[in-house]
């Protein structure tokens, strides 16, 4: 065979070859998406508890020797499945409040992201409130980059009202203390969500907390 032919004939192999890998890989990650989503419903459906792997493999429709390639325990899914959607979050969060202008901007932009999110993520709602109460309540340790997530959500909003305080335009307050306090609110608000009795939370909600926590810290009465 000419060597041209042969160079060619090694650059479609190779060529063939990563194609091949690309689509192998696209679909492990589909595949493990799925796997996180089926989890979710689960956790959510059942707890943690009263969850076994054959669950989530027959939620997911695959075998659960399929699914253990992907994962190797029960733990192992539930902090991936949670993180997944943490971290999502997390980004979602800091785009809107990095895209608001002024200190009130940020304020809505994350209050609007959490409760659109959560709302649009029942599933995950339920298991990150679970965990969140089951660290405060319970002391139950549990995964460092979740508690780097919640802390970094409230440092990202301590170091907005610094700034806004800085320049006069909320009053003199504790940054860390405020931050506390807009995500102790947002939580309550995310926690009613989950009950089936009461009154639901809608966009009034949203709108009745960012008025009331913009009064409280502006440096005029007017917000």
């Amino acid at each position: 065979m000419p060597a041209d032919r042969c160079i060619i004939t090694d650059w479609v192999v190779i060529f063939t070859m990563a194609a091949f890998s690309g689509v192998r890989k696209a679909a492990g990650e589909q595949r493990r998406g799925a796997i996180l989503q089926a989890a979710r419903a689960v956790f959510a459906r059942q707890g943690y508890a009263d969850t076994v792997v054959e669950d989530i493999a027959t939620q997911a429709g695959i075998g659960k020797g399929t699914l253990y390639l992907y994962f190797p325990s029960k733990e192992q899914i539930y902090l991936a499945a949670l993180l997944e959607e943490a971290r999502q979050l997390d980004t979602d969060s800091r785009a809107a409040m990095s895209a608001a202008a002024t200190w009130r901007d940020k304020l809505g932009a994350y209050l609007k992201v959490r409760l659109d999110y959560f709302g649009a993520h029942q599933d995950f709602l339920r298991i990150y409130m679970t965990e969140f109460r089951g660290m405060c309540m319970q002391g139950k340790p549990f995964a460092a980059e979740f508690i780097h997530l919640v802390e970094a959500g409230e440092a990202q909003l301590a170091q907005m009202f610094a700034a806004a305080a800085a320049r006069g335009e909320v009053r003199p307050i504790d940054p860390e203390l405020a931050a506390l306090t807009v995500s102790d609110i947002t939580r309550g608000l995310m926690e009613r969500q989950l009950r089936n009795w009461g009154r639901p939370v809608g966009v009034d909600d949203a709108t009745f907390a960012f008025d009331i926590l913009c009064r409280s810290l502006a440096a005029s009465p007017t917000c």
